[in-house]
C-alpha cells in the first residue's frame, strides 16, 4: 500500500483533514477510500477522526476502477509527452485549471478531458497539482488512477523536483537566496495568500539569471507546494513578481501577465519507476518582455 509522510507543520490534526488536504480530494473521497480500505497510521489501523502529525507514515489502499479506452478528439492542447499513465502538457497563460462558481470560460479540465476522456474516471480528472491561470508551462496529469495515487504522495512528500522562471520587481542585492516562511490563506480574502508564522510551512530557493533596469529574470526551485507559493514569496522579500498586482507588483501597467514560467518537473513514473524529467521552453510573451528588458541600458 502506498504511504504518505507526512510533511511539516501538521500537529494533531484530523486524518481526514490532512489527507483531503494532501491528496488535493474532498473529505467524501477519503471516507468512501476509507471504507474499503481502512487506513494505517506508523502500522497500526487509524479511524478518519483520529489525530495525526508530522513525521506519521499514514498508509491506504489504491481504489482503481477499469478505464474504458476511448478514441481521442481534436483539441487546441499542447502535449509535451504521454503514455498509458500520464499526461504531460505546456499550460498557456489565461485558462483556469478548473470551474469555480461563477467561470464562463472554458477550463483546462475540459479540454483535457475532452482529448482524453477516460480522465473522466480518474480521480480529480487526473489533477496531481495545479498552476494558477496566469501561470504557463509544464503541468501533469493522472491517466489511472494507480498514477493519480503514486504522483499525488510523490508531491505530498515533496520528492517531485520543480523549477520555475519568473521576473521579478527590483534586483536582489545578492545572486542567490532562500525564504522560509510559512504561508497562510488571509482570513478577510479566500483568493489570497499571505506570509505569516502562524502557516504552513513552505521553503523557496532562488537565483538571479540575468539582470535589468529596475527588474531581475530569476530561477526558482520550490521545495513545497503552498497555494501562490512563489508570488507570496517574492512579495514578502520585497521583490514582487512583474504584473503581480494581487501580491505587491507597483508599477506601470507594462505586463501582458503575471511573468511566472513553469520551467521543468522531474519525478518517477508511477509505472516504469524511472525518473522522467520534462521541460517547456519560454513561451513568446515572455520571451518579448525579456527582449523589451534588455533593450534599456542598466
Amino acid at each position: 500500500m502506498p504511504a504518505i509522510t507526512l510533511p511539516e507543520g501538521i500537529l494533531k490534526e484530523r486524518c481526514d483533514k490532512v489527507l483531503s488536504q494532501l491528496l488535493l480530494l474532498p473529505r467524501a473521497h477519503i471516507r468512501t477510500i476509507y471504507e474499503a480500505h481502512p487506513f494505517e497510521c506508523n502500522g497500526k489501523k487509524i479511524h478518519l477522526h483520529d489525530r495525526v502529525s508530522t513525521g506519521d507514515a499514514v498508509t491506504f489502499e489504491i481504489v482503481d476502477r477499469p478505464l474504458k479506452k476511448t478514441p481521442k478528439c481534436n483539441s487546441p492542447l499542447d502535449i509535451i509527452f504521454e503514455d498509458d499513465d500520464i499526461i504531460i502538457i505546456h499550460k498557456p497563460a489565461g485558462i483556469t485549471v478548473h470551474p469555480a462558481p461563477g467561470l464562463q470560460e472554458k477550463t483546462l479540465i475540459e479540454y483535457i478531458c475532452k482529448y482524453c476522456i477516460r480522465l473522466k474516471e480518474v480521480e480529480r480528472s487526473g489533477i496531481v497539482h495545479r498552476l494558477d491561470k496566469d501561470t504557463t508551462g509544464v503541468m501533469v496529469f493522472a491517466k489511472s488512477n494507480h498514477a493519480f495515487w503514486h504522483l499525488s504522495n510523490a508531491f505530498a512528500n515533496h520528492s517531485i523536483d520543480k523549477r520555475y522562471t519568473c521576473i521579478v520587481q527590483g534586483n536582489p542585492p545578492l545572486n542567490t537566496g532562500k525564504i522560509e516562511i510559512p504561508i497562510a490563506r488571509q482570513t478577510n480574502d479566500k483568493f489570497k495568500m499571505i506570509a505569516c508564522l502562524s502557516g504552513k510551512y513552505a521553503k523557496t530557493t532562488w537565483i538571479v539569471h540575468e539582470r535589468f533596469q529596475n527588474f531581475a529574470w530569476l530561477d526558482v526551485k520550490i521545495y513545497t507546494g503552498r497555494t501562490h507559493q512563489i508570488r507570496v514569496h517574492m512579495n514578502h522579500i520585497g521583490h514582487p513578481i512583474a504584473g503581480d498586482i494581487l501580491y505587491g507588483y507597483k508599477g506601470d501597467n507594462i505586463f501582458p501577465r503575471v511573468m511566472l514560467h513553469a520551467e521543468m518537473i522531474s519525478f518517477i513514473h508511477p509505472q516504469t519507476e524511472k525518473q522522467l524529467t520534462f521541460t517547456a521552453p519560454l513561451p513568446q510573451d515572455f520571451s518579448e518582455v525579456l527582449d523589451s528588458l534588455r533593450s534599456i541600458k542598466i
